[in-house]
This record gives structure tokens, C-alpha cells and sequence, in this order.
């Protein structure tokens, strides 16, 4: 199984307003608009490296209306690889 951890080469500065994201890269230049759930998913893999299941339990105990099935997993899955081309993260063999 993959875990996933933040890219280590991101220096990333972030600003918030209500519940949007503006989270700029110095290592790449790019600046990357998210929301709630990729902000936080972000917050979770600098912490320590998660699998897509863990990383699934914790969204659902942050997101109270959130409901681990396919359609979230499917959802999560895409986003994982959107962040891992967008070189914001990486897994970890």
C-alpha cells in the first residue's frame, strides 16, 4: 500500500480566506488554489506519512458529514495523484 508524504524540496506559504486556499511553492514558483479537504490533506501528510485509508479516516473524523465510500475514495485517490503531479507531495515506498 501507498503512504504519502509532503514533498520535502516545498517551501510552501500559505493564506486563507473563509475556506479557500492560496498556498504558493518558492521551490517551484507555483502558486496553487485549494480547498478545505486538499488544505487539510496537505496538513495531514507534513505531519507524518499516511495511506490512503488512514488519510480516509482522518478526513471523516474532520469532515463530520463525510461518508468513507467509493465515490469518497475514488475522489480522494484523484486528488492524492492531482497533489503528487503537482510535486506538493510523493509516496513513500
Amino acid at each position: 500500500m501507498t503512504h504519502w508524504r509532503l514533498n520535502p524540496t516545498c517551501q510552501l506559504h500559505w493564506r486563507c480566506w473563509d475556506s479557500d486556499y492560496i498556498l504558493f511553492n518558492v521551490a517551484s514558483g507555483q502558486t496553487h488554489f485549494l480547498n478545505d479537504l486538499g488544505a487539510f490533506t496537505l496538513e495531514l501528510v507534513a505531519e507524518q506519512t499516511l495511506d490512503k485509508e488512514a488519510l480516509l479516516e482522518a478526513l471523516a473524523l474532520r469532515f463530520e458529514d463525510f461518508v468513507i465510500d467509493d465515490e469518497l475514495r475514488e475522489y480522494v485517490a484523484t486528488m492524492l495523484e492531482d497533489l503528487d503531479n503537482l510535486g506538493l507531495i510523493e509516496p513513500v515506498p
